[in-house]
């Protein structure tokens, strides 16, 4: 019998002073982990820590969005990436991301933070997770 699943893609538009910009793409098949995918420019070099935020509201930049959305106990911490010197950052990351259901991060904020994890700091660069087809 073949097993017929749903796929199911997000995209976050992110975008910071100073040209920071670039997308993070969400990609999941059934109950298999999400790929995450981003590539982003224009960011300070070093580590940053890549966190969902509970609200997808960037009126007011990555304040808006918080705190760090915190479903059944998970701490909205995706990953700590690494920015180049040359400001870029290309990362692909696989966790267990909702992206339907009640826990959903579709409408979240993401937040790219200007030091790594467990002490994030401020945004550096952000955006609202949306579906994509």
């Amino acid at each position: 019998m073949i097993s017929h699943s749903t796929m199911v893609n997000a995209v976050a538009v992110i975008t910071g002073t100073n040209g920071r910009k670039g997308t993070v793409s969400f990609s999941v098949e059934g109950s298999g982990p999400t790929t995450v995918k981003g590539s982003l420019s224009g960011l300070p070099p070093g580590d940053h820590a890549l966190i969902i935020h509970t609200y997808g509201n960037i009126s007011n930049d990555w304040v808006s969005t918080v705190p760090p959305f915190k479903p059944a106990g998970a701490d909205g911490f995706l990953e700590n990436i690494t920015v180049t010197s040359e400001g870029i950052a290309t990362f692909e990351i696989y966790k267990t991301i909702p992206l339907s259901g009640t826990n959903s991060v579709i409408g979240r904020g993401l937040v790219v933070h200007a030091s790594p994890s467990p002490d994030p700091g401020d945004g550096v660069a952000w955006g609202t997770i949306g579906l994509s087809y």
